[in-house]
This record gives structure tokens, C-alpha cells and sequence, in this order.
């Protein structure tokens, strides 16, 4: 039955209402007529094949009528779910708009905090740190496995001759390392927030 139905889909809507319409009309006159010729020597001996064939024709065009109704049904559902869908890509590209400018702004502050921050060690606080610390081997050995994720080598990590490194380039480096991290965070919450916005928006369609 299914083939049936998927055939009448591939037929314009106006040849379906037509169909039906001749359908309906001729199983109406072969009824009728069944009942009205009975009298007539030569046709009367029909008159059952005529009923047979009126009922027929009628319970096929009930069948249109109901597949029309039908597919005009599942039509309307697609064009309004076209709509919704359309409606939130509309939406959600206006999300993507706010939550792009947003990292790119937070992330625009945390750079800008950076270089000042930079600054300022190569300005003074580096001066200051350089003339009160100098840096042993230990702790150059301990950043660098630590910035790997390895375990440092335990002689090398307790080796407390001087490094020859000025103290302020390790502020430096990690001042550097905080604003990366920060960005990152940035980047995660933006996505995370992506995500929530664009999952709320495609759900909201029904």
C-alpha cells in the first residue's frame, strides 16, 4: 500500500484533486444508476456489476481523498520545520557573531594585560628581582620539566649552583605562561557557552 501512496506523492496536486474528483463522480453515477435502471429489460441484468463498480470507484476516491488530506498534512509539517529550521540557523549564526567578538575581546584584555605586565618587569620589577635572586640550576631544571609534564631529574633538581639565568626572565616566562592559560580558559568557556546556546536553539525546534 505504502507504493501506492509514495506514487500519488510524485503527482502534482491538482491532477490528484482531479482524479479524485472524476473518481467520486463516476462512482456516484454508477450507484445511482444501478438503482434506477432495474427496470430496464436489457441494462437491469448490470445492475449489480454497476453497484459493485460505483462502490468501488467511490472507496477509491475516499482513499485519494484521505492520502491528499494526508500528504497535504505532512507538506505543511515540513514547510513549518523549513521555517523553524531556517529561523534558527538565522539564530544561531547571530550567536556565533556574539560569542566570537566576546573571546576575541577577552582574549584582545588578556594580551594587553600580558605586554603591560611585561613591561613592567623589564621596566623595574625585574631590576628588583635580579639584584635580590639569583636563580640556581634547580630551579631552571624544575621549570622546564615541569613545562614538559615530566619528573625532573632529582640531581639535577637539587643542584643549587647558579643558573647564570637573570631571575626576571623566569618572571617573565611565567607571567607569559599565566596569560596562555587564561586564553585558553577563555576559549574553553566561549565554546562551552557555544555549545549551550546552539543545543538550546536546534532543541527549541518541534
Amino acid at each position: 500500500m505504502w507504493q501506492l501512496q509514495w506514487m500519488l506523492n510524485l503527482i502534482p496536486d491538482s491532477i490528484v484533486v482531479g482524479i479524485t474528483y472524476l473518481l467520486f463522480a463516476a462512482g456516484v453515477v454508477l450507484y445511482v444508476a444501478s438503482k434506477l435502471v432495474r427496470w430496464i429489460p436489457m441494462i437491469g441484468s448490470y445492475t449489480l456489476l454497476m453497484e459493485l463498480a460505483g462502490v468501488v470507484l467511490l472507496t477509491v476516491a475516499a482513499y485519494f481523498v484521505g492520502g491528499y488530506n494526508t500528504r497535504a498534512a505532512w507538506q505543511a509539517r515540513i514547510k513549518d520545520l523549513e521555517q523553524q529550521v531556517a529561523a534558527a540557523e538565522a539564530q544561531s549564526q547571530q550567536v556565533n557573531t556574539v560569542i566570537e567578538t566576546r573571546v576575541v575581546e577577552k582574549i584582545k584584555v588578556i594580551k594587553q594585560n600580558v605586554y603591560v605586565n611585561q613591561e613592567i618587569i623589564r621596566e623595574v620589577a625585574g631590576a628588583q628581582l635580579d639584584a635580590t635572586c639569583t636563580l640556581p640550576r634547580s630551579s631552571i631544571v624544575l621549570h622546564d620539566s615541569a613545562s614538559r609534564d615530566e619528573v625532573a631529574d632529582r640531581a639535577a633538581a637539587t643542584d643549587g649552583t647558579p643558573s647564570g639565568v637573570e631571575a626576571h626572565r623566569l618572571l617573565e616566562t611565567v607571567v607569559e605562561n599565566y596569560g596562555a592559560c587564561h586564553e585558553n580558559a577563555a576559549k574553553l568557556k566561549a565554546w562551552q557557552d557555544w555549545y549551550r546556546e546552539q543545543k538550546s536553539i536546534f532543541e527549541s525546534i518541534k
